[in-house]
């Protein structure tokens, strides 16, 4: 038998807002300049990440290469340290690329660029 305070499907509307209101107002994840200045280097923890791909979206991958880092960002914190760890997600040049192909329709052929020996491989 279920326990009766349990609810049978959780209830997810407005939980992002109640806990979004509660952790800016406990400060949860700012990063205090005139703390970290004060701290200095031994008391800062700072993540380096790189901006958004082109396309926007979010993967699986993500999941794989952020939980690692949150885990470490949020232990950090818990150690007392004024933690800088800004979003962002990889940025390599792919997902670049193909953002441009599917906006513009086109296909890189690398084929027809030495033939036309446009390619930066052929020497002009």
């Amino acid at each position: 038998m279920a326990d009766a305070s349990i609810p049978d499907k959780p209830v997810l509307e407005g939980l992002e807002a109640k806990w979004d209101a509660a952790w800016s107002q406990q400060g949860t994840y700012l990063f205090d300049r005139p703390a970290a200045k004060a701290s200095g280097r031994a008391g800062v923890y700072s993540v380096d990440t790189p901006p958004p791909t082109a396309s926007g979206s979010l993967h699986i991958g993500h999941v794989f290469s952020y939980t690692h880092t949150d885990i470490k960002v949020r232990y950090e914190r818990m150690r007392g340290k004024t933690v800088f760890y800004p979003l962002g997600w990889d940025d390599n040049g792919l997902p670049t690329e193909r953002r441009v192909q599917n906006y513009y329709g086109v296909r890189l052929r690398p084929v027809a660029a030495l033939r036309r020996r446009v390619h930066p491989t052929v020497p002009r």
